[in-house]
C-alpha cells in the first residue's frame, strides 16, 4: 500500500504555477493526479506522486524554488487537524513532537525526527519516496516546519541554522527571505536547527485535554498510522534479505524514522522486527526448497545468511522450535 497524503499538501501549487504562466493541469496529468486534488484539500493521494509533481513542475516550468514559493503563500491552517493538535500543547517542544507523531495524517512517508543535545535541537525532515530527487518536497517540508515554529515563537524568530542535502541554488535570495538565514547545502540531512530554549516556550491558552480528544478523533477518522505498518515492514524485509542488509536501522531509514519507532509501532501491532524477519525467512525458505531449482548455498544467500553453515544452524533451530510447539 503506497504512502498517502492529504491533497492539502499541494496548497499553493496551482497559485504559484499558474501565476508564472503555466497550466498546472498539464503537470497533474503527467503524474496521474486528478484535477480535484487542487480544490478538495482532503483527498488522499500518493505521496510519491506529490513528490514527482513538484520535481517535474520545477524542472519543466523552470521554477527551481517551487517548494519555497508554495510555502510562502500558505498559512498554519494548512496543517488541518495536525495544526489544531499542535496548538493545544503546553509548549513548543510538545507541539513539535505532536507534529512528528501525527504527520502520517498530513503526509504519509514524511517523517519529522527530533534530536536534542548540548542545548541544540535538530528537526530533520525525511521523505520516503523512492530513489528520485526530493529537493522541492524537502524545501517545502522544512519551510512548513519553520512556518509552524513562527506560529508559536513569533514572526521575528529565526532558526539558528537550516541545512539541505542538495546543492546550492544559483540564486538563494528566496531561501534567505523564507528562513531568515543562509542555509548550508550538501549536508547530510534536510533540517532546521534551533535552541532547546526555543522549545521550552509555553503556548498560551493551550488545552491538553482538547489535544487528546483531537488526537483520538484524528486516529478514528483517518485510520491511524499503523494500519499497514507491519505489512510494509515485511515487504521491506523481503526486499533487503537477498542483499544481506536486513537490519532494523535500514528499514527505519526507509520509513524516515529511527529504530525505536519501528520497534514501538510493531509492538503496538503485537509483533516485532525479529519475528517478521523469522517469518519472512521461513516462508521464503519453504518456497525455495519446494521449487528445487536452487542450491542450498544460493538459498542461504537469498535469505541473507553470510554462509551455508549459518543457514544450516537456522534450519535446525527452526525445526526444533516447530517440534516444541507441535500438538
Amino acid at each position: 500500500m503506497p504512502d498517502l497524503s492529504r491533497s492539502a499538501t499541494l496548497s499553493g501549487y496551482a497559485r504559484v504555477v499558474s501565476g508564472l504562466g503555466h497550466d498546472p493541469q498539464v503537470f497533474l496529468r503527467a503524474v496521474g493526479l486528478p484535477p480535484a486534488c487542487l480544490t478538495d484539500s482532503d483527498l488522499r493521494i500518493p505521496t510519491s506522486a506529490v513528490v514527482q509533481l513538484l520535481e517535474l513542475s520545477a524542472d519543466r516550468a523552470g521554477i527551481p524554488d517551487l517548494g519555497l514559493r508554495m510555502a510562502e503563500v500558505r498559512d498554519f491552517s494548512n496543517l488541518g487537524a495536525v495544526g489544531l493538535i499542535m496548538r493545544e500543547q503546553p509548549d513548543v517542544r510538545a507541539a513539535v513532537r505532536a507534529m512528528a507523531d501525527q504527520m502520517w495524517a498530513q503526509a504519509g512517508g514524511l517523517a519529522l525526527q527530533i534530536e536534542e543535545q548540548d542545548g541544540i535541537a535538530i528537526l530533520t525532515a525525511r521523505i520516503a519516496a523512492g530513489g528520485g530527487s526530493t529537493r522541492q518536497a524537502a524545501e517545502l517540508s522544512v519551510a512548513v516546519t519553520v512556518t509552524a515554529l513562527h506560529r508559536f515563537l513569533g514572526p521575528d524568530w529565526r532558526p539558528e541554522m537550516v541545512v539541505f542535502r542538495h546543492g546550492r541554488p544559483a540564486d538563494p535570495e528566496r531561501h534567505l527571505r523564507v528562513f531568515g538565514c543562509a542555509p548550508l547545502f550538501r549536508q547530510d540531512r534536510d533540517a532546521v536547527v534551533l535552541l532547546c530554549t526555543d522549545l521550552d516556550t509555553a503556548i498560551p491558552g493551550a488545552d491538553p485535554v482538547s489535544a487528546g480528544q483531537l488526537t483520538r478523533f484524528l486516529a478514528f477518522t483517518a485510520g491511524g498510522p499503523d494500519a499497514s505498518f507491519a505489512f510494509r515492514v515485511r515487504e521491506m524485509i523481503a526486499l533487503l534479505l537477498p542483499r544481506g542488509a536486513c537490519q532494523v536501522d535500514r528499514v527505519a531509514q526507509h520509513f524516515g524514522v529511527d529504530r525505536r519507532t519501528v520497534h514501538r509501532r510493531l509492538a503496538q501491532q503485537g509483533t516485532s522486527f525479529t519475528a517478521l524477519v523469522e517469518q519472512a525467512r521461513r516462508e521464503r525458505a519453504e518456497a525455495f526448497m519446494a521449487d528445487g531449482d536452487r542450491s542450498l548455498t544460493v538459498i542461504a544467500e537469498l535469505l541473507g545468511f553470510s554462509c551455508l553453515s549459518a543457514f544450516s544452524r537456522w534450519r535446525r533451530a527452526a525445526r526444533q522450535r516447530a517440534s516444541e510447539t507441535a500438538p
